[in-house]
């Protein structure tokens, strides 16, 4: 299933504003957070050092790894963050 991701931060500087992802399906039609990071960390190795740290949302909603993404859902990365 093909994704486009929202990058955010320093993911966005480094790598662009989006970034287009192949997972894998859990069922027709649908991948899990945990697959789409795995598939992202796949094709950016870049941004492996963040590996589980990088915060996802879909459709504007903080996710775990097995929630479910479907076609249509906005996917978003955010590294960690750090309050100062």
């Amino acid at each position: 299933m093909r994704v486009e991701i929202l990058l955010f931060a320093s993911l966005r500087d480094e790598l662009g504003g989006t970034c287009a992802v192949e997972a894998p399906e859990s069922r027709p039609g649908e991948t899990t957070v945990g697959a789409l990071r795995e598939a992202f960390l796949a094709s950016c190795p870049s941004a492996s050092r963040l590996g589980k740290r990088i915060l996802v949302a879909v459709n504007e909603k903080f996710a775990r790894e097995d929630d479910l993404v479907r076609p249509g859902d906005t996917v978003a990365f955010l590294p960690p963050v750090a309050g100062g």
